[in-house]
């Protein structure tokens, strides 16, 4: 339901001067712009005042005010801090100009409020000589129309702007429709504002860059140049996306470098680029920012540029002991058959063996036939570790028993063997997927000597990003040690093992596939510590250059050119590539021990039952001479 809100604000005694007001232009003014909360700016007397809001309550859906020009508390009346607003200015009055000039210390002329201003003529550019339009304003003035060919044409309207007029900006006004009785208000805009205004030509405007390491040369020749592109890339980056924008718009502009991104300090102020914006030493900035609470309240974030991914980069360990490598290549499901096969072949040679001693004494043979189960164990084992049979039965069922015996021992050799090659040449599956898996494992960890990687441990609220900020600054109390260092000292720390680098990967994806072998390339693992952030382009608090430039940059994505320029600047993965050369088929003594082991536990094994053979031989023919020389008496 829409209620009707009738202001009217009288101030004083008023001043009788020429001046004229038509209703039905504003009321189709605030129509055409869908706009519901308006105010009507006269210097009409109380009567005329009060003709005119007769006039205007005609919509049903409207707040409009009626207020005096003379004395207009600005503030107060045309000062809308959220809602879109309509104004609607008698420009022939007397105090029509001062009140335009007044209106400068507010953010009157900005993309919310639309201005209507009526004149006699179209002689009114005396009206802005002092007046702070921008790009951005929405300004149309209305004056008779001369056109005798439309007979309907009332009025003809123009629309007017300053390109910056703080920045040398000149005023620019163009017609841009009329009205008439019978439609009304026809402005069309076919085109964007800020396309149809692109022509920022003489505008010179002031800018900041972060560069946070030394330079050689010139400002302006690094941010041009494409040399190591995996230093500073995402302000330099950036900077050329403005460098774009700035031969679309076709302006100056003054880049000053400075060293930081913009951080809280502890007296309350904020230093490098954000300060910059504050303290309007620079109008936009030629770096990107991440969006914080701090920043916020001191500047304007626009369009996203630049993802910022990074990641810890670690040989991944192995994955396997050296015992798997023997064991792994059957599950436990298959060991327990094999074992089942065995226990049955064993049997299957001693009832062989059993047999054929049996012949032997039912024909009286005095063949020695050894039916014992170490020995029908040994034969087995023979037969599955391709060594054969020591001896076989004589009876046809002992032969088939033996027979399947072997035939078994081949297919399981071959389907180890094969298993064994096949399990050394796969890839060791991943052990560590998270920061707390390095952190468990014992790694030493170092990071990127960036302030925002800082800022990130800093701020921190997980346990596990203030764990490794917790070591990081223990490692710095040791003696002439840092977790922090370049890329390219983290990363030939990595190459040596035991040790995780948190970098950004623009920075580390060309120093390894530089400085990284391809069997190196395939053990590295990356784990991010934080999420993608994104970065954004970044003006003055309330500027009025952030819709235009915004618009440049969005018409760049649109375009593909920040498609493009992203393909450029971000390198591509360094990639695992399987080759003869990467695969490592020497198994060293850390993968073969196990089997030494087991040699030397049988070899042990097997002395020191000798040795207790030994003994109890030893023991069983002396007590079998003791008996021998006991001297029975009265026996001959």
């Amino acid at each position: 339901m829409f209620h009707i809100i009738l202001l009217l604000t009288l101030f004083g005694p008023c001043v009788v001067v020429k001046g004229f007001m038509d209703t039905e232009l504003a009321l189709s003014f605030f129509r055409g712009k869908h706009l519901k909360h308006n105010v009507v700016l006269t210097c009409s007397e109380k009567k005329g005042q009060v003709e005119i809001l007769k006039n205007l309550t005609k919509e049903k859906d409207m707040v409009i005010s009626v207020k005096l020009i003379k004395n207009l508390d600005i503030h107060g009346s045309i000062v809308f801090d959220y809602n879109k607003a309509g104004v609607v200015l008698d420009a022939d009055c007397v105090g029509a100009e001062e009140l335009l000039i007044r209106s400068r210390r507010y953010r009157v002329f900005d993309t919310k409020t639309f201005w209507l201003m009526l004149h006699s003529s179209n002689n009114y550019g005396h009206l802005f000589r002092y007046v702070n339009l921008n790009v951005d304003s929405d300004i149309k003035v209305a004056y008779p129309a001369n056109d005798s060919e439309i007979s309907n044409k009332k009025y003809t309207i123009d629309d007017v702007y300053n390109q910056a007029y703080e920045k040398d900006g000149e005023f620019k006004s163009k017609e841009a429709g009329f009205y008439d009785t019978q439609y009304g208000y026809q402005v069309l805009e076919k085109e964007n504002k800020y396309f149809v205004r692109r022509n920022l030509t003489g505008v010179k405007f002031r800018s900041a860059v972060v560069v946070p390491d030394p330079i050689d040369g010139s400002l302006d020749d690094y941010l041009r140049n494409d040399r190591d592109l995996e230093l500073n890339a995402l302000n330099r980056f950036h900077a050329r996306l403005m460098q774009y924008c700035r031969d679309y718009l076709n302006y100056s502009v003054e880049i000053e470098r400075v060293s930081s991104w913009g951080y809280l300090q502890p007296d309350g102020t904020v230093d490098g680029l954000a300060g910059q914006l504050w303290l309007h030493k620079a109008d936009f900035g030629s770096s990107p920012l991440f969006v914080k609470e701090e920043r916020a309240r001191v500047l304007s974030y626009g369009r996203k540029t630049w993802n910022l991914k990074g990641a810890f980069f670690l040989r991944n360990p192995k994955s396997r002991k050296s015992y798997q490598i023997f064991i792994k290549p059957l599950s436990l499901k298959v060991w327990i058959c094999i074992f089942m096969s065995s226990i049955l072949s064993v049997y299957s040679q001693r009832l062989g063996f059993l047999l054929d001693k049996q012949i032997d004494k039912m024909f009286l043979k005095n063949e020695n036939v050894d039916s014992t189960w170490s020995f029908s164990t040994v034969c087995t084992f023979g037969a599955f570790c391709q060594q054969g049979i020591v001896s076989y039965p004589n009876s046809f069922s002992g032969r088939a028993a033996a027979f399947v015996t072997l035939l078994l021992g081949l297919l399981i050799y071959q389907f180890y063997s094969a298993s064994l090659v096949s399990f050394l040449l796969n890839v060791p599956t991943t052990v560590m997927n998270t920061v707390q898996d390095i952190l468990d494992n014992h790694f030493n960890i170092g990071c990127e000597d960036v302030l925002y990687v800082k800022d990130i441990l800093k701020s921190a609220t997980d346990n596990v990003t203030k764990e490794v900020y917790r070591r990081l600054q223990e490692m710095s109390l040791k003696d002439n040690q840092t977790g922090f260092m370049t890329p390219k000292e983290g990363l030939q720390l990595v190459k040596n093992g035991q040790y995780a680098f948190q970098a950004e990967l623009v920075s580390g994806y060309p120093i390894i596939e530089k400085n990284f072998s391809e069997s190196m390339i395939c053990e590295l693992k990356e784990i991010p510590m934080y999420k993608t952030r994104y970065m954004h382009a970044n003006y003055q608090k309330w500027s009025p250059f952030k819709d235009i430039l915004d618009v440049c940059l969005q018409r760049l994505g649109e375009n593909g050119v920040i498609a493009r320029e992203l393909t450029f600047w971000y390198p591509r993965k360094p990639k695992c590539i399987r080759s003869a050369s990467t695969i490592n088929i020497n198994t060293g003594l850390n993968d073969f021990y196990p089997a030494l082991g087991v040699v030397v536990i049988g070899m042990v094994l097997s002395m020191n039952i000798l040795l207790i053979e030994i003994i109890w031989h030893y023991w069983t023919e002396q007590k079998q001479l003791d008996v021998e020389n006991v001297v029975f008496p009265y026996a001959n």
